[in-house]
């Protein structure tokens, strides 16, 4: 019998090979059982708000009825959507992002990841004039899909954030101005809320930001999957618009429908033209079923009032719920613990300072209890700086039941607490 060779692998393939944050994330959510003991508190899946899944099913059952249905199964769009798709979204969209779109300004990919995916290749790494330009992540923790996406190794590096302490068991991250450095950047990313977080930076720190971007002719990338015109879980905050060197993406996945794969890029004409031929390479063409369902969408103007009356009171409901579950239940249980202002999205970010072990090692022990979390060490790509916070954050989502919210509690506080530090 012969034995398998060992394979040889080009460096990016190697790299992704190795424990990767989204990987283990996505493979939880695939690995889910069903058993009625898991708690699952690590993905980043809508909560089904049975209000938005009615607007979604009579859309689809509208479009298995339609004569396009034979175009929307049997043919092919073209990379970035045809040229009808992005008209409509560049007149749909041009009132909420305040800027006069053009369809040259709109590209459709397979879901924001898939984007993102060409846009940071498309401004780092190894460049066209000899340099070598990377990305920097001007305020981390960030969002733990962008940290392998990249061809080339080692070409993120990030802002450590100051911390500030908001009220009792309370913080949240700002940017750290003194320490923001623009010196082999190519490109700069965030998203706003931002993902782990539910941080929003301020519209004068993004003006701060791009006033030195400017003058280097910077682009800035905006992950708005969370953010305006939809879902617009952005509490009181202003929204982005789109403004010359911004790029912005925007998600389907978190108004409910992430199986779709639909994300939706604005940019100036030439990104615009670039990622068509990203796309053509990558996926020969974005898939019809978001498309066709934006277009009911947009032409009825649904997307507004979802977002106003039932996805944004929903989530901040179930934020609520779950700030209470959880600081009731760690306070009960004696752990000692911190959590991020929750502004917007839909995760918790919390931080136990006297951890006696590791995040990951906390993860583990947790999925042993068939609680799922995410260890928070994923969501610092490119941070050299010693950061306490590093090894001693999670990320959990609050768009599960109450019970789940409850019954995970009491799990992660008596596993916290029976690993906690002394104190002197």
């Amino acid at each position: 019998m012969t034995e398998a060779m060992d394979q040889i692998y080009s460096s990016w393939a190697h790299r992704l090979r190795q424990n990767q944050g989204i990987r283990s994330l996505m493979e939880d959510l695939g690995q889910v059982t069903g058993h009625p003991d898991e708690v699952l508190l690590g993905g980043g899946n809508p909560a089904h708000i049975p209000e938005a899944e009615a607007i979604f099913r009579d859309i689809f059952l509208s479009l298995a009825k339609e004569p396009s249905l034979a175009s929307l199964l049997g043919d092919y769009q073209a990379p970035i959507g045809n040229d009808h798709f992005r008209e409509l979204a560049a007149e749909s969209l041009s009132p909420y992002l305040g800027a006069n779109l053009k369809k040259e300004n709109i590209a459709f990919l397979n879901g924001s990841q898939n984007a993102y995916s060409f846009l940071l290749n498309l401004h780092s790494g190894p460049m066209a004039d000899g340099s070598f330009q990377k990305i920097l992540l001007p305020i981390v923790p960030e969002y733990i899909g962008y940290a392998d996406q990249t061809i080339t190794n080692d070409v993120f590096i990030a802002t450590p954030p100051n911390v500030v302490p908001t009220g009792k068991h309370r913080f949240r991250y700002e940017l750290n101005k003194e320490a923001f450095d623009l010196d082999g950047v190519g490109v700069l990313a965030i998203s706003r809320p931002t993902n782990p977080t539910g941080n929003i930076l301020s519209l004068s720190d993004l003006e701060w930001m791009e006033e030195r971007t400017r003058k280097q002719n910077i682009p800035f990338l905006i992950d708005l999957a969370y953010g305006n015109p939809f879902p617009n879980l952005i509490g009181n905050e202003a929204p982005i618009h789109y403004e010359k060197g911004r790029t912005l993406s925007l998600s389907f996945s978190k108004i409910g429908l992430p199986g779709v794969r639909l994300g939706i890029v604005v940019s100036d004409e030439e990104t615009i033209e670039t990622l068509s031929s990203f796309a053509a390479v990558g996926n020969l063409a974005v898939g019809n079923l978001g498309l066709y369902m934006m277009e009911i969408l947009f032409q009825k103007k649904v997307l507004p009032e979802l977002s106003k009356h039932i996805l944004r009171p929903f989530y901040e409901s179930k934020r609520d719920l779950a700030l209470g579950v959880f600081t009731t239940t760690f306070e009960k249980m004696g752990v000692d613990y911190e959590i991020h202002d929750p502004m917007g999205g839909f995760f918790l970010w919390v931080r136990f300072p006297s951890l006696s072990i590791t995040n990951h090692e906390l993860y583990h022990l947790c999925k042993d209890k068939r609680l799922f979390i995410v260890s928070g060490h994923y969501f610092f790509p490119g941070l050299n700086s010693d950061f306490s916070h590093t090894k001693d954050c999670i990320r959990l989502t609050y768009c599960r039941k109450e019970e789940e919210l409850a019954r995970g509690a009491q799990i992660l506080a008596e596993i916290v607490a029976s690993h906690q530090a002394k104190s002197k």
